[in-house]
């Protein structure tokens, strides 16, 4: 038969061995929440980053959804500057939306958007602008511009039935469709 016998004495070896197990992992954990904590400030900087583009760059014209100006009539798709900003502004929500879409951003970062985005989302002026864009995508069988705001705008309820309705007289008809 074997003995075994068991020695309660430790070696200086051992209680090294123990310290330098604790300050890692000690260490370890001082790392992760340093790591954390710059990730946040990260996601931060490029949260506030997007929204003071919003404010700050002259191609984004939010203030005619803003101010419900009257921007989308015969002249819009010969007005190369007005569409091209327009078309800009829309492409930078969609592009906030696709970062929420694919959990780049939290749905707490979303939130910073959530005003511009439901007064975009609610002007008349983009409903006509996005029908039109919408159905004529629809007759050349190609996907819509903006998609991932037309998404979001479709998930949360903002288009109603007539939108579907491409014959509508709800909505100006300014494109072959």
């Amino acid at each position: 038969m074997i003995e075994v016998t068991y020695s309660t004495e430790m070696s200086i070896s051992d209680i090294i061995a123990i310290l330098s197990f604790i300050s890692i992992i000690v260490g370890g954990i001082f790392t992760l929440n340093k790591w954390n904590v710059n990730l946040k400030l990260k996601r931060a900087e490029y949260i506030k980053a997007l929204f003071d583009e919003i404010r700050s760059n002259p191609k984004i014209v939010f203030y005619l959804f803003e101010y419900d100006s009257i921007w989308y009539d015969e002249k819009f798709h010969g007005s190369k500057e007005l569409e091209s900003n327009i078309d800009y502004t829309l492409s930078y929500f969609s592009y906030i939306c696709y970062l929420r879409n694919n959990n780049i951003i939290t749905k707490s970062d979303f939130n910073y958007f959530r005003y511009e985005l439901e007064r975009i989302l609610n002007n008349q002026q983009f409903k006509n602008y996005i029908y039109n864009l919408y159905h004529f995508s629809k007759r050349v069988n190609q996907p819509i511009s903006f998609v991932d705001l037309f998404q979001y705008a479709k998930d949360n309820g903002y288009f109603d039935k007539d939108f579907w309705n491409k014959n509508s007289n709800k909505y100006l008809h300014l494109l072959n469709f």
